[in-house]
C-alpha cells in the first residue's frame, strides 16, 4: 500500500501530460506530440522542444515495451533534463503510429534540434541507447 501511494505521489498532471517526475519520462497523445516536440502532420519536420527528444512508441501488451521501460526512466536520469524524454501508446494513436509508418515496437524516434529525427526499433542495453542516442544527437 506504501509504494502505491508513493507511485501515486511521483505522478502529476502539467498542461494535460502526466509527468513522471521522479524519472522525466512523459506520456503523452498524438495530439500533445504536435504541441511539444513538432507536427508529425506536416510535410517538413520542424521541432517545437527546446531539447532534443527521444520519443518511445510502445503498447501495454509489448513485452519488450515493458523492460523498455525501467531503462528510458534511467537514460532520462542520466541525461539529466538534457534530452526530453516522452512515450506514446501505438493502440491509443493510430494516426501518429501510420504516420511514422511504425511496424514493429519498442520503436525510438531520437529527434535533434537541427536535422530529420532517426528511428530504433527492438531492444537494447542501457548502454547501447545511451550510445546510439549521443550518436544521433551527435555528441
Amino acid at each position: 500500500m506504501a509504494l502505491a501511494a508513493l507511485v501515486a505521489s511521483a505522478q502529476r498532471v502539467a498542461d494535460g501530460v502526466v509527468v513522471d517526475t521522479v524519472y522525466t519520462v512523459h506520456s503523452i497523445n498524438q495530439d500533445r506530440f504536435k504541441d511539444v516536440i513538432a507536427d508529425w502532420e506536416a510535410h517538413e519536420w520542424d521541432m517545437r522542444s527546446q531539447h532534443p527528444v527521444v520519443v518511445d512508441f510502445y503498447a501495454d501488451w509489448c513485452q519488450p515495451c515493458r523492460r523498455l521501460a525501467p531503462i528510458l526512466r534511467d537514460i532520462a536520469q542520466y541525461y539529466n533534463g538534457e534530452v526530453d524524454f516522452y512515450r506514446i501508446n501505438v493502440d491509443n494513436n493510430p494516426d501518429i503510429a501510420a504516420a511514422f509508418e511504425i511496424r514493429s515496437i519498442p520503436m525510438l524516434l531520437i529527434c535533434p534540434l537541427d536535422g530529420e529525427p532517426k528511428t530504433l526499433v527492438g531492444l537494447y542495453s542501457k548502454q547501447e541507447y545511451i550510445r546510439i542516442i549521443n550518436q544521433a544527437l551527435e555528441r
